[in-house]
């Protein structure tokens, strides 16, 4: 799936750098979150959040607004990776955009972001609304939602963390189990 990525040739930033979000990956976090994130005030880094670069390089962090990944994990472009399967770069985005969403609205990501390795991700569909549920899972949700919008489950159950998936339940019928709990996300 293409978001309009730019048709500016950027350069690439080095390890301990850090830049703004491209047009693409502006597009591609509006088909979820519309125009509820200020998009302008999101930095993306390539470098370790935590000291001595002990941020694990498999994991991406977001506190106070900002996204921190390790090269292994980074892209140029979120909207058209190079380095990972597009869905599996594009769902981790969406998953720290949710972070962002989060922390532009008030959510304490920063101070339970701490203790997120004892954070679980993992959620039924069984809550009223997104808000009943932690932050990770929260994030997780929305990010796992668009994933089945846009891709569908059926063969990414390395990228999902939905504990009741039945690959037999109709998509249609999962969509409707998402929407009720999303309501009326984003604000």
């Amino acid at each position: 799936m293409v978001y309009y990525p730019n048709s500016i040739d950027w350069k690439p930033i080095q390890e301990g750098g850090l830049r703004r979000l491209r047009l693409g990956e502006i597009n591609l976090a509006n088909s979820l979150f519309g125009f509820s994130i200020l998009y302008h005030q999101v930095w993306i880094h390539l470098e370790s959040y935590l000291p001595f670069d002990t941020q694990n390089p498999g994991q991406a962090m977001t506190p106070d607004g900002e996204m921190w990944f390790r090269t292994i994990k980074y892209e140029d472009d979120f909207s058209m990776p190079t380095k990972q399967p597009t869905p599996n770069a594009q769902h981790l985005f969406l998953h720290e955009m949710m972070h962002v969403w989060q922390h532009q609205y008030g959510m304490w990501v920063r101070t339970r972001g701490a203790f997120s390795w004892a954070a679980d991700y993992t959620y039924s569909l069984n809550e009223k609304n997104l808000l009943d549920y932690g932050l990770e899972q929260q994030a997780s949700l929305v990010s796992d939602y668009w994933l089945l919008k846009h891709y569908g489950l059926d063969g990414h159950s390395d990228l999902y963390v939905y504990r009741d998936y039945d690959p037999e339940e109709p998509a249609l019928e999962l969509m409707q189990k998402y929407e009720k709990v999303l309501g009326s996300f984003p604000i």
